[in-house]
Protein backbone atom coordinates (compact mmCIF):
# COMPACT_ATOMS: atom_id res chain seq x y z
CA UNK A 1 0.00 0.00 0.00
CA UNK A 2 2.84 2.34 0.80
CA UNK A 3 4.31 1.84 -2.65
CA UNK A 4 0.97 2.67 -4.27
CA UNK A 5 0.59 5.77 -2.11
CA UNK A 6 4.07 6.98 -3.07
CA UNK A 7 3.30 6.60 -6.74
CA UNK A 8 0.08 8.58 -6.34
CA UNK A 9 1.91 11.41 -4.50
CA UNK A 10 4.57 11.49 -7.21
CA UNK A 11 1.89 11.71 -9.92
CA UNK A 12 0.13 14.57 -8.10
CA UNK A 13 3.45 16.40 -7.61
CA UNK A 14 4.29 16.10 -11.30
CA UNK A 15 0.79 17.14 -12.29
CA UNK A 16 0.94 20.34 -10.17
CA UNK A 17 4.40 21.36 -11.37
CA UNK A 18 4.41 24.71 -13.22
CA UNK A 19 6.89 25.06 -16.02
CA UNK A 20 8.61 28.47 -16.37
CA UNK A 21 7.80 30.63 -19.42
CA UNK A 22 10.21 30.35 -22.28
CA UNK A 23 9.67 34.05 -23.01
CA UNK A 24 7.90 35.87 -25.80
CA UNK A 25 9.64 36.55 -29.09
CA UNK A 26 7.87 39.16 -31.22
CA UNK A 27 9.43 40.78 -34.27
CA UNK A 28 8.23 44.27 -35.22
CA UNK A 29 9.50 45.95 -38.36
CA UNK A 30 9.47 49.76 -38.52
CA UNK A 31 8.05 51.20 -41.70
CA UNK A 32 10.02 54.47 -41.63
CA UNK A 33 13.25 55.89 -40.25
CA UNK A 34 13.20 59.31 -38.59
CA UNK A 35 14.31 60.92 -41.86
CA UNK A 36 11.60 59.02 -43.75
CA UNK A 37 8.98 60.14 -41.23
CA UNK A 38 10.09 63.77 -41.65
CA UNK A 39 9.82 63.42 -45.43
CA UNK A 40 6.30 61.98 -45.16
CA UNK A 41 5.19 64.75 -42.77
CA UNK A 42 6.61 67.41 -45.06
CA UNK A 43 4.54 65.99 -47.93
CA UNK A 44 1.40 66.30 -45.80
CA UNK A 45 2.30 69.89 -44.97
CA UNK A 46 3.00 70.72 -48.62
CA UNK A 47 -0.45 69.35 -49.40
CA UNK A 48 0.06 68.45 -53.06
CA UNK A 49 -2.36 65.58 -53.93
CA UNK A 50 -0.10 64.32 -56.70
CA UNK A 51 2.88 64.04 -54.32
CA UNK A 52 0.82 62.23 -51.69
CA UNK A 53 -0.47 59.75 -54.28
CA UNK A 54 3.03 59.07 -55.61
CA UNK A 55 4.43 58.56 -52.11
CA UNK A 56 1.80 56.15 -50.83
CA UNK A 57 1.69 54.09 -54.01
CA UNK A 58 5.46 53.50 -53.75
CA UNK A 59 5.79 52.82 -50.01
CA UNK A 60 4.83 49.48 -48.46
CA UNK A 61 3.07 50.17 -45.15
CA UNK A 62 2.98 46.42 -44.29
CA UNK A 63 -0.83 46.67 -44.12
CA UNK A 64 -1.57 45.78 -47.76
CA UNK A 65 -1.59 49.50 -48.62
CA UNK A 66 -5.25 49.97 -47.79
CA UNK A 67 -4.97 53.71 -47.08
CA UNK A 68 -6.99 56.06 -49.25
CA UNK A 69 -3.92 57.73 -50.78
CA UNK A 70 -2.43 54.31 -51.60
CA UNK A 71 -5.55 53.19 -53.47
CA UNK A 72 -5.47 52.88 -57.25
CA UNK A 73 -8.51 52.84 -59.49
CA UNK A 74 -9.67 49.84 -61.49
CA UNK A 75 -8.94 49.99 -65.22
CA UNK A 76 -11.52 52.18 -66.90
CA UNK A 77 -12.89 53.54 -63.60
CA UNK A 78 -11.41 56.90 -62.60
CA UNK A 79 -12.01 58.75 -59.37
CA UNK A 80 -10.67 62.00 -58.07
CA UNK A 81 -8.48 62.21 -54.93
CA UNK A 82 -8.84 65.52 -53.08
CA UNK A 83 -6.65 66.84 -50.27
CA UNK A 84 -8.40 69.19 -47.84
CA UNK A 85 -5.21 71.04 -46.85
CA UNK A 86 -6.13 70.69 -43.16
CA UNK A 87 -2.63 69.70 -41.86
CA UNK A 88 -1.00 72.86 -43.22
CA UNK A 89 -3.94 74.96 -42.04
CA UNK A 90 -3.57 73.64 -38.47
CA UNK A 91 0.19 74.25 -38.37
CA UNK A 92 0.05 77.72 -39.92
CA UNK A 93 -2.79 78.87 -37.68
CA UNK A 94 -1.07 77.68 -34.49
CA UNK A 95 2.20 79.33 -35.59
CA UNK A 96 0.39 82.62 -36.26
CA UNK A 97 -1.36 82.54 -32.88
CA UNK A 98 1.91 81.90 -31.05
CA UNK A 99 4.09 84.38 -32.92
CA UNK A 100 1.48 87.14 -32.65
CA UNK A 101 1.68 86.76 -28.87
CA UNK A 102 5.47 87.36 -28.84
CA UNK A 103 5.90 90.94 -27.66
CA UNK A 104 9.65 91.29 -27.22
CA UNK A 105 12.81 89.75 -25.83
CA UNK A 106 14.38 91.83 -23.09
CA UNK A 107 17.98 91.77 -21.89
CA UNK A 108 17.31 92.46 -18.24
CA UNK A 109 20.74 93.45 -16.92
CA UNK A 110 22.34 95.51 -19.69
CA UNK A 111 20.94 98.48 -21.58
CA UNK A 112 23.84 98.37 -24.05
CA UNK A 113 23.24 94.68 -24.73
CA UNK A 114 19.54 95.42 -25.28
CA UNK A 115 20.42 97.89 -28.03
CA UNK A 116 22.76 95.38 -29.69
CA UNK A 117 20.13 92.65 -29.50
CA UNK A 118 17.50 94.89 -31.12
CA UNK A 119 19.87 95.43 -34.05
CA UNK A 120 20.54 91.70 -34.33
CA UNK A 121 16.80 91.02 -34.13
CA UNK A 122 16.05 93.50 -36.92
CA UNK A 123 18.91 92.30 -39.10
CA UNK A 124 17.68 88.69 -38.94
CA UNK A 125 13.92 89.38 -39.21
CA UNK A 126 13.76 87.40 -35.99
CA UNK A 127 9.98 87.00 -35.74
CA UNK A 128 9.82 85.50 -39.23
CA UNK A 129 12.66 83.12 -38.35
CA UNK A 130 10.91 82.02 -35.14
CA UNK A 131 7.61 81.50 -36.97
CA UNK A 132 9.29 79.25 -39.54
CA UNK A 133 11.06 77.43 -36.70
CA UNK A 134 7.72 76.72 -35.00
CA UNK A 135 6.30 75.36 -38.27
CA UNK A 136 9.36 73.14 -38.83
CA UNK A 137 9.19 71.70 -35.31
CA UNK A 138 5.45 71.04 -35.65
CA UNK A 139 6.06 69.15 -38.90
CA UNK A 140 9.42 67.41 -38.33
CA UNK A 141 9.31 67.07 -34.55
CA UNK A 142 12.43 69.04 -33.66
CA UNK A 143 15.15 71.30 -35.01
CA UNK A 144 17.86 73.70 -33.85
CA UNK A 145 18.87 77.35 -34.13
CA UNK A 146 22.34 77.84 -35.57
CA UNK A 147 24.30 81.02 -34.81
CA UNK A 148 27.00 81.83 -37.36
CA UNK A 149 28.91 84.80 -38.74
CA UNK A 150 29.59 85.92 -42.30
CA UNK A 151 31.10 89.42 -42.76
CA UNK A 152 29.98 89.43 -46.41
CA UNK A 153 26.34 89.31 -45.27
CA UNK A 154 26.18 91.16 -41.96
CA UNK A 155 28.31 92.59 -39.19
CA UNK A 156 26.03 90.90 -36.68
CA UNK A 157 25.56 87.19 -35.90
CA UNK A 158 23.30 85.31 -38.34
CA UNK A 159 20.39 83.30 -36.94
CA UNK A 160 19.24 80.26 -38.94
CA UNK A 161 16.93 77.38 -38.08
CA UNK A 162 17.49 73.84 -39.32
CA UNK A 163 14.53 71.45 -39.24
CA UNK A 164 14.84 67.98 -37.74
CA UNK A 165 15.50 66.34 -41.10
CA UNK A 166 18.79 68.27 -41.33
CA UNK A 167 19.91 67.96 -37.70
CA UNK A 168 21.44 65.21 -35.57
CA UNK A 169 22.14 65.26 -31.83
CA UNK A 170 24.87 63.77 -29.67
CA UNK A 171 23.76 62.80 -26.17
CA UNK A 172 25.70 62.20 -22.97
CA UNK A 173 23.82 61.15 -19.83
CA UNK A 174 20.57 62.33 -21.37
CA UNK A 175 21.91 65.79 -22.26
CA UNK A 176 22.61 67.15 -25.72
CA UNK A 177 26.37 67.80 -25.92
CA UNK A 178 26.68 68.25 -29.66
CA UNK A 179 24.46 69.37 -32.54
CA UNK A 180 25.30 68.42 -36.12
CA UNK A 181 23.85 70.50 -38.96
CA UNK A 182 23.65 68.97 -42.44
CA UNK A 183 23.71 71.12 -45.57
CA UNK A 184 23.52 69.66 -49.08
CA UNK A 185 25.13 71.11 -52.21
CA UNK A 186 24.32 69.62 -55.60
CA UNK A 187 27.22 69.66 -58.08
CA UNK A 188 27.99 67.96 -61.39
CA UNK A 189 30.11 65.31 -59.71
CA UNK A 190 27.39 64.50 -57.19
CA UNK A 191 25.81 65.76 -53.96
CA UNK A 192 28.08 67.18 -51.29
CA UNK A 193 26.90 67.10 -47.67
CA UNK A 194 28.48 69.43 -45.13
CA UNK A 195 28.40 68.28 -41.49
CA UNK A 196 28.87 71.14 -39.01
CA UNK A 197 29.33 69.98 -35.43
CA UNK A 198 28.49 72.59 -32.79
CA UNK A 199 29.42 72.04 -29.15
CA UNK A 200 30.80 73.96 -26.18
CA UNK A 201 34.30 73.20 -27.47
CA UNK A 202 33.64 75.02 -30.73
CA UNK A 203 32.74 74.26 -34.35
CA UNK A 204 34.21 71.58 -36.62
CA UNK A 205 33.44 70.70 -40.24
CA UNK A 206 33.38 67.59 -42.41
CA UNK A 207 32.47 67.42 -46.08
CA UNK A 208 31.24 64.27 -47.83
CA UNK A 209 30.74 63.49 -51.51
CA UNK A 210 28.47 60.51 -52.17
CA UNK A 211 29.11 59.27 -48.59
CA UNK A 212 32.90 59.56 -48.94
CA UNK A 213 34.80 62.25 -47.05
CA UNK A 214 36.14 65.08 -49.21
CA UNK A 215 38.23 68.20 -48.63
CA UNK A 216 36.49 71.32 -47.36
CA UNK A 217 38.14 73.40 -50.12
CA UNK A 218 36.59 71.29 -52.90
CA UNK A 219 33.58 73.60 -53.36
CA UNK A 220 33.19 77.38 -53.19
CA UNK A 221 30.47 77.28 -50.52
CA UNK A 222 32.79 75.71 -47.93
CA UNK A 223 36.32 76.71 -48.89
CA UNK A 224 36.39 79.76 -46.58
CA UNK A 225 35.09 77.96 -43.48
CA UNK A 226 37.40 77.88 -40.48
CA UNK A 227 37.00 75.85 -37.33
CA UNK A 228 36.54 77.37 -33.87
CA UNK A 229 38.18 75.50 -31.01
CA UNK A 230 38.33 78.08 -28.20
CA UNK A 231 34.65 78.52 -27.41
CA UNK A 232 33.20 78.34 -23.92
CA UNK A 233 29.58 78.16 -25.08
CA UNK A 234 27.64 76.36 -27.78
CA UNK A 235 26.27 78.34 -30.73
CA UNK A 236 23.45 75.85 -31.36
CA UNK A 237 20.14 75.80 -29.49
CA UNK A 238 17.94 72.70 -30.10
CA UNK A 239 14.15 72.95 -29.83
CA UNK A 240 11.40 70.33 -29.53
CA UNK A 241 7.88 70.59 -28.14
CA UNK A 242 7.24 66.87 -27.50
CA UNK A 243 9.62 63.93 -27.14
CA UNK A 244 9.15 60.96 -29.42
CA UNK A 245 8.60 57.50 -27.98
CA UNK A 246 9.34 55.99 -31.36
CA UNK A 247 12.70 57.63 -32.03
CA UNK A 248 14.76 58.02 -28.88
CA UNK A 249 16.34 61.44 -28.43
CA UNK A 250 14.18 63.05 -31.11
CA UNK A 251 11.06 65.19 -31.05
CA UNK A 252 7.54 64.20 -32.01
CA UNK A 253 5.60 65.88 -34.81
CA UNK A 254 1.99 66.90 -34.22
CA UNK A 255 1.22 64.84 -37.36
CA UNK A 256 2.58 61.65 -35.76
CA UNK A 257 -0.75 60.40 -34.40
CA UNK A 258 -2.98 62.10 -36.95
CA UNK A 259 -1.82 60.73 -40.32
CA UNK A 260 -4.58 58.10 -40.52
CA UNK A 261 -7.17 60.72 -39.50
CA UNK A 262 -6.01 63.09 -42.24
CA UNK A 263 -6.14 60.21 -44.73
CA UNK A 264 -9.71 59.39 -43.66
CA UNK A 265 -10.84 63.01 -43.93
CA UNK A 266 -9.51 63.23 -47.48
CA UNK A 267 -11.32 59.97 -48.29
CA UNK A 268 -14.63 61.25 -46.91
CA UNK A 269 -14.40 64.53 -48.79
CA UNK A 270 -13.34 62.84 -52.03
CA UNK A 271 -16.27 60.42 -51.75
CA UNK A 272 -18.59 63.37 -51.12
CA UNK A 273 -17.50 65.10 -54.31
CA UNK A 274 -17.65 61.80 -56.22
CA UNK A 275 -21.19 61.24 -54.92
CA UNK A 276 -22.20 64.71 -56.08
CA UNK A 277 -20.97 63.86 -59.55
CA UNK A 278 -22.66 60.47 -59.57
CA UNK A 279 -25.97 61.91 -58.36
CA UNK A 280 -26.33 64.64 -60.94
CA UNK A 281 -29.59 64.67 -62.86
CA UNK A 282 -29.05 62.40 -65.85
CA UNK A 283 -30.87 62.63 -69.15
CA UNK A 284 -31.49 59.44 -71.09
CA UNK A 285 -31.85 60.28 -74.79
CA UNK A 286 -32.67 57.86 -77.61
CA UNK A 287 -30.02 57.76 -80.32
CA UNK A 288 -32.33 59.37 -82.87
CA UNK A 289 -32.89 62.36 -80.57
CA UNK A 290 -29.26 63.06 -79.53
CA UNK A 291 -28.23 66.65 -80.38
CA UNK A 292 -25.67 67.19 -83.12
CA UNK A 293 -22.68 69.50 -83.47
CA UNK A 294 -22.12 71.99 -86.30
CA UNK A 295 -20.79 69.23 -88.55
CA UNK A 296 -23.84 67.04 -88.05
CA UNK A 297 -22.04 64.55 -85.79
CA UNK A 298 -23.78 63.18 -82.71
CA UNK A 299 -22.54 64.65 -79.42
CA UNK A 300 -20.71 62.08 -77.33
CA UNK A 301 -21.69 61.56 -73.66
CA UNK A 302 -19.10 62.86 -71.18
CA UNK A 303 -18.12 60.81 -68.14
CA UNK A 304 -17.62 63.94 -66.03
CA UNK A 305 -20.61 66.18 -66.61
CA UNK A 306 -22.99 63.33 -67.51
CA UNK A 307 -25.32 65.66 -69.33
CA UNK A 308 -26.99 62.78 -71.08
CA UNK A 309 -26.79 59.03 -71.55
CA UNK A 310 -27.36 57.47 -74.98
CA UNK A 311 -29.92 54.67 -75.20
CA UNK A 312 -30.88 52.61 -78.21
CA UNK A 313 -33.91 53.58 -80.32
CA UNK A 314 -36.98 51.38 -80.19
CA UNK A 315 -37.94 49.29 -83.24
CA UNK A 316 -41.50 48.60 -82.03
CA UNK A 317 -44.54 49.85 -83.87
CA UNK A 318 -45.69 51.88 -80.88
CA UNK A 319 -42.49 53.77 -80.04
CA UNK A 320 -44.17 56.90 -78.67
CA UNK A 321 -43.75 55.63 -75.10
CA UNK A 322 -40.13 54.52 -75.43
CA UNK A 323 -38.56 57.00 -77.87
CA UNK A 324 -38.61 59.92 -75.51
CA UNK A 325 -36.22 61.86 -73.31
CA UNK A 326 -36.17 60.64 -69.69
CA UNK A 327 -34.70 62.62 -66.77
CA UNK A 328 -33.63 60.81 -63.61
CA UNK A 329 -32.70 62.73 -60.46
CA UNK A 330 -29.95 61.28 -58.24
CA UNK A 331 -30.50 60.30 -54.61
CA UNK A 332 -27.79 62.05 -52.53
CA UNK A 333 -27.73 61.18 -48.81
CA UNK A 334 -26.61 64.56 -47.48
CA UNK A 335 -27.08 63.83 -43.77
CA UNK A 336 -25.04 60.63 -43.90
CA UNK A 337 -22.22 62.35 -45.77
CA UNK A 338 -22.24 65.32 -43.39
CA UNK A 339 -22.09 63.10 -40.31
CA UNK A 340 -19.13 61.18 -41.74
CA UNK A 341 -17.32 64.42 -42.59
CA UNK A 342 -17.92 65.94 -39.12
CA UNK A 343 -16.69 62.78 -37.36
CA UNK A 344 -13.53 62.60 -39.49
CA UNK A 345 -12.86 66.32 -38.99
CA UNK A 346 -13.37 66.04 -35.24
CA UNK A 347 -10.80 63.23 -35.02
CA UNK A 348 -8.26 65.32 -36.95
CA UNK A 349 -8.59 68.30 -34.59
CA UNK A 350 -8.81 66.46 -31.25
CA UNK A 351 -6.01 67.49 -28.90
CA UNK A 352 -4.58 70.06 -31.32
CA UNK A 353 -6.85 72.98 -32.08
CA UNK A 354 -10.44 74.13 -31.81
CA UNK A 355 -12.65 74.17 -34.95
CA UNK A 356 -13.66 77.77 -34.26
CA UNK A 357 -9.98 78.80 -34.23
CA UNK A 358 -9.75 77.61 -37.83
CA UNK A 359 -12.94 79.47 -38.77
CA UNK A 360 -14.92 76.25 -39.24
CA UNK A 361 -18.69 76.59 -38.98
CA UNK A 362 -19.09 75.02 -35.56
CA UNK A 363 -22.87 75.35 -35.53
CA UNK A 364 -22.95 72.00 -37.29
CA UNK A 365 -20.71 70.44 -34.67
CA UNK A 366 -21.64 71.60 -31.17
CA UNK A 367 -23.64 74.03 -29.11
CA UNK A 368 -22.15 77.26 -27.75
CA UNK A 369 -20.95 75.74 -24.45
CA UNK A 370 -19.17 72.89 -26.21
CA UNK A 371 -17.52 75.34 -28.59
CA UNK A 372 -16.11 77.36 -25.70
CA UNK A 373 -14.78 74.20 -24.06
CA UNK A 374 -13.11 73.11 -27.29
CA UNK A 375 -11.47 76.52 -27.57
CA UNK A 376 -9.43 75.53 -24.52
CA UNK A 377 -7.65 72.94 -26.66
CA UNK A 378 -6.06 75.76 -28.67
CA UNK A 379 -4.95 77.39 -25.43
CA UNK A 380 -3.39 74.15 -24.14
CA UNK A 381 -1.43 73.65 -27.37
CA UNK A 382 -0.37 77.29 -27.41
CA UNK A 383 0.71 77.28 -23.76
CA UNK A 384 2.76 74.11 -24.24
CA UNK A 385 4.69 75.69 -27.11
CA UNK A 386 5.15 79.02 -25.33
CA UNK A 387 6.65 77.28 -22.28
CA UNK A 388 9.37 75.91 -24.58
CA UNK A 389 9.87 79.24 -26.38
CA UNK A 390 10.21 81.09 -23.08
CA UNK A 391 13.24 78.91 -22.40
CA UNK A 392 14.71 78.70 -25.92
CA UNK A 393 14.36 82.27 -27.26
CA UNK A 394 16.24 83.94 -24.37
CA UNK A 395 19.06 81.41 -24.95
CA UNK A 396 19.14 82.43 -28.62
CA UNK A 397 19.42 86.11 -27.65
CA UNK A 398 22.15 85.46 -25.05
CA UNK A 399 24.11 83.27 -27.50
CA UNK A 400 23.93 85.98 -30.16
CA UNK A 401 25.26 88.56 -27.70
CA UNK A 402 28.11 86.27 -26.62
CA UNK A 403 28.96 85.62 -30.27
CA UNK A 404 28.91 89.36 -31.00
CA UNK A 405 31.26 90.03 -28.08
CA UNK A 406 33.61 87.29 -29.27
CA UNK A 407 33.69 88.67 -32.82
CA UNK A 408 34.51 92.12 -31.51
CA UNK A 409 37.09 90.78 -29.03
CA UNK A 410 35.05 92.15 -26.18
CA UNK A 411 34.88 90.37 -22.87
CA UNK A 412 31.53 90.86 -21.16
CA UNK A 413 31.76 91.74 -17.48
CA UNK A 414 28.31 90.34 -16.72
CA UNK A 415 26.40 87.16 -17.42
CA UNK A 416 23.54 88.18 -19.71
CA UNK A 417 20.00 87.54 -18.53
CA UNK A 418 17.11 87.58 -21.00
CA UNK A 419 13.37 87.17 -20.87
CA UNK A 420 10.77 86.47 -23.61
CA UNK A 421 7.48 88.27 -23.09
CA UNK A 422 4.30 86.72 -24.51
CA UNK A 423 0.84 88.27 -24.40
CA UNK A 424 -2.32 86.52 -23.32
CA UNK A 425 -4.44 84.51 -25.74
CA UNK A 426 -7.69 86.40 -26.32
CA UNK A 427 -9.92 83.39 -26.63
CA UNK A 428 -13.32 84.98 -25.90
CA UNK A 429 -14.07 88.20 -27.77
CA UNK A 430 -13.98 91.51 -25.93
CA UNK A 431 -17.74 91.85 -26.37
CA UNK A 432 -18.31 88.41 -24.78
CA UNK A 433 -16.15 89.33 -21.75
CA UNK A 434 -18.00 92.62 -21.21
CA UNK A 435 -21.35 90.88 -21.49
CA UNK A 436 -20.34 88.16 -19.00
CA UNK A 437 -19.02 90.62 -16.42
CA UNK A 438 -22.06 92.88 -16.84
CA UNK A 439 -24.32 89.94 -15.98
CA UNK A 440 -22.21 89.20 -12.91
CA UNK A 441 -22.42 92.83 -11.73
CA UNK A 442 -25.82 94.13 -12.84
CA UNK A 443 -26.20 97.90 -12.62
CA UNK A 444 -22.52 98.40 -11.72
CA UNK A 445 -19.90 100.30 -13.70
CA UNK A 446 -17.32 97.80 -14.89
CA UNK A 447 -15.17 100.09 -17.05
CA UNK A 448 -13.75 103.57 -16.56
CA UNK A 449 -14.50 106.38 -19.00
CA UNK A 450 -10.84 106.44 -20.05
CA UNK A 451 -10.87 102.74 -20.86
CA UNK A 452 -14.18 103.02 -22.71
CA UNK A 453 -12.80 105.77 -24.94
CA UNK A 454 -9.61 103.76 -25.59
CA UNK A 455 -11.56 100.63 -26.60
CA UNK A 456 -14.03 102.62 -28.71
CA UNK A 457 -11.64 104.76 -30.73
CA UNK A 458 -8.30 102.93 -30.52
CA UNK A 459 -5.79 104.49 -32.92
CA UNK A 460 -8.40 106.46 -34.87
CA UNK A 461 -7.98 109.44 -32.49
CA UNK A 462 -4.83 111.07 -31.20
CA UNK A 463 -4.02 111.02 -27.50
CA UNK A 464 -5.04 114.68 -27.18
CA UNK A 465 -8.39 114.04 -28.87
CA UNK A 466 -9.00 111.10 -26.52
CA UNK A 467 -8.29 113.28 -23.48
CA UNK A 468 -10.75 115.91 -24.76
CA UNK A 469 -13.39 113.20 -25.29
CA UNK A 470 -12.85 111.86 -21.76
CA UNK A 471 -13.19 115.38 -20.35
CA UNK A 472 -16.44 116.00 -22.26
CA UNK A 473 -17.96 112.69 -21.12
CA UNK A 474 -17.05 113.38 -17.50
CA UNK A 475 -18.63 116.83 -17.65
CA UNK A 476 -21.82 115.33 -19.08
CA UNK A 477 -21.83 112.82 -16.23
CA UNK A 478 -21.43 115.60 -13.67
CA UNK A 479 -17.85 114.76 -12.78
CA UNK A 480 -15.90 117.97 -12.21
CA UNK A 481 -12.14 117.90 -12.01
CA UNK A 482 -10.30 120.59 -10.06
CA UNK A 483 -6.66 121.05 -9.24
CA UNK A 484 -5.73 120.05 -5.72
CA UNK A 485 -4.98 123.08 -3.52
CA UNK A 486 -1.41 123.63 -2.43
CA UNK A 487 -1.32 123.49 1.37
CA UNK A 488 1.66 125.84 1.33
CA UNK A 489 -0.44 128.68 -0.12
CA UNK A 490 -2.80 130.63 2.16
CA UNK A 491 -6.45 129.81 1.80
CA UNK A 492 -8.27 132.76 0.27
CA UNK A 493 -11.68 133.31 1.76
Amino acid sequence: MSKIGGKIKSMIRNWLEIQPSIGDSILIQEVNTFAGTCFRNELWYRGDPSELHQYYTQVDDLMNNTKFWAAESTDGVDFRKIHTGLPALIVDMLADIIIDALNKITIKNSKEAQEVWEKIEKENAFKDTVKQAIIDVFVDGDGAFKISYDPDISQYPIIEFYSGNNVEYEYKRGRIVGTIFKTRYKKEEGTYVLYERYSKAGITYKLFLNNKEAKIKNIDETKDLFEITDNTFTMAIPMMFNKSKKFKGRGQSIFEKKIDDFDSLDEVWSQWIEALRDNKTQTYIPEDLIPQDDNGNLLKPNTWDKRFVKIGSSMSEDSSKTDRVIRVTGDFDYEKMLQGYITALDLCLQGLISPSTLGIDTKKLDNADAQREKEKVTQYTRNKVIRVLERVLPLVAITCLKTYDKLNHKASKIEYEADADFGEYSSPSFEAVVETISKARPGQTIMSIERSVEELYGDSLTQKEKEEEVKRLKEEAGIIQKDEPNIMNPIIE
